[in-house]
């Protein structure tokens, strides 16, 4: 075997890797076996033409080809994880590097880019990463999810200089269920709660369960705060519904405390605070009630604290 087929030889082994060698264009020079498995496309289907085409359309209307080179160029080596598309249109997540060829002489030849389909690994990734942001039994957003998506709606608040109302939420009667008719039904009743407060808000609207019979409710782009009681009015109204667990009738309800972003306060940690004063109110008032907080509650709290 002469140095030529040896060369050829090692270029074709790594069957699960794709290796592409182009032009300082971007034109395919040579393309090995493992680029053919991965990307459906023959040998003469490929050589000659453009690499771009091996690119998602949006990709290549954003011209990530072209940035990915002038990357490559300016560090020698720029990182491919992005999606990429196969010869009959399917997409896989592409996990690779692009490197400059050069000669001996230092002159700049081409590009040779090596990658893999990681798109298990990918959804593996996304699934546990998915996993670690919802709550298992609801599929609602988490805690540490509602706080993500808490700084992104207050920016956005800033930005177009309106409010954020955040509602706290307590299923009324819950516990009685619960221990009752076993934590099965309390487990049905709370998923089916989720369910009736995720078809009440907008997609815009964030829902989350904080544990237990606790959830939270964010709502961005208010114009004024009384919208932020008629969704709360909506919420309590889809809940007083009868719900159905085990062929039995289950009537609870829902307790609701409200603070406004900017108008109450600033940072999270003290609008939750005051939800959760202007929650402790509606169930002091009798339950299956809304409430936003005043300067008072705090006041009461302080009293009652002493």
């Amino acid at each position: 075997m002469d140095a030529t087929e040896l060369l050829q030889t090692i270029f074709d082994s790594p069957s699960q890797h794709g290796i592409i060698v182009t032009d300082l264009n971007g034109m395919v020079w040579l393309w090995n076996r493992g680029a053919q498995n991965i990307f459906q496309y023959e040998n003469e289907e490929i050589v000659g033409n453009d690499i771009r085409v091996l690119f998602t359309p949006d990709d290549r209307a954003h011209r990530v080809p072209e940035e990915e080179m002038k990357k490559a160029l300016e560090r020698g080596f720029a990182g491919d994880f992005r999606w990429h598309m196969r010869k009959d249109g399917s997409l896989f997540w592409a996990d690779g590097m692009l490197y400059p060829v050069r000669s001996r002489a230092d002159e700049l030849l081409g590009f040779v880019k090596i990658l893999r389909d990681a798109t298990a690994e990918k959804a593996t990734g996304d699934e546990t990463s998915r996993q670690a942001l919802e709550d298992s039994l609801t599929g609602l957003p988490n805690r540490m999810e509602f706080q993500h998506r808490f700084v992104d709606m207050r920016a956005s608040a800033e930005r177009h200089h309106s409010l954020l109302a955040l509602l706290l939420l307590d299923l009324d009667h819950f516990k009685e269920v619960n221990d009752s008719r076993g934590h099965a039904a309390g487990d049905a009743l709370l998923q089916q709660a989720a369910h009736r407060m995720r078809s009440v808000l907008r997609d815009t609207d964030f829902v989350g369960r904080l544990g237990g019979d606790e959830f939270v409710v964010l709502l961005p782009d208010l114009e004024s705060s009384e919208q932020g009681g008629s969704v709360a009015e909506h919420l309590m109204e889809e809940l007083a519904r009868l719900f159905s667990i085990n062929q039995e009738a289950i009537q609870i309800g829902a307790s609701i405390g409200i603070s406004v972003f900017p108008q109450t306060a600033q940072e999270l940690e003290e609008l939750f605070d005051q939800a959760d004063l202007a929650l402790y109110q509606a169930k002091a008032d009798g339950r299956s009630a809304y409430r936003f907080y005043t300067p008072e509650m705090n006041k009461a709290a302080h009293r009652r604290r002493q």
